[in-house]
C-alpha cells in the first residue's frame, strides 16, 4: 500500500501522515501492535499512571485514546468501505479519556 497522497485526506493529518516511513504500511501498523502490547504490559501501576505535568494525560490516559482513536476510525473506515453517505462525526478525545477512567483499570 503506498502513501496516499494530500488530496485523500484532511489537511489535520498531515502531520500525522508525515510521520510515518515510506515503507510497507501494512508492516508498520502489524509490528505497531506488538509494540504497544510490549510497552503496555511493562507498566506497572505507579508508571501507568505517570503524567509529565497537573493536568495532562497519563501514560495510561494516553493508551487509552490511542485504543479510542483505532475504534472511531476503524468504525469510519466501515462506513467508508459500505459507502455509507452520512457525515462523519468528530470525537472529542478530552472528553473519551475523562470519561474512560483509565486510571482506574
Amino acid at each position: 500500500m503506498e502513501r496516499p497522497e494530500t488530496s485523500e485526506y484532511a489537511a489535520f493529518y498531515s502531520g500525522y501522515v508525515e510521520k510515518v516511513p515510506e515503507t510497507d504500511i501494512l508492516a508498520v501498523l502489524s509490528n505497531q501492535a506488538a509494540e504497544i502490547r510490549e510497552l503496555a504490559s511493562s507498566l506497572d501501576e505507579e508508571r501507568g499512571n505517570y503524567s509529565y505535568a497537573e493536568g495532562k494525560w497519563t501514560i495510561n490516559e494516553l493508551l487509552a485514546h490511542i485504543t479510542d482513536a483505532e475504534r472511531v476510525f476503524g468504525y469510519r473506515a466501515f462506513r467508508i468501505a459500505h459507502g455509507d453517505p452520512t457525515p462523519l462525526a468528530s470525537f472529542d478525545q478530552d472528553t473519551y479519556v475523562a470519561n474512560g477512567r483509565a486510571n482506574e483499570r
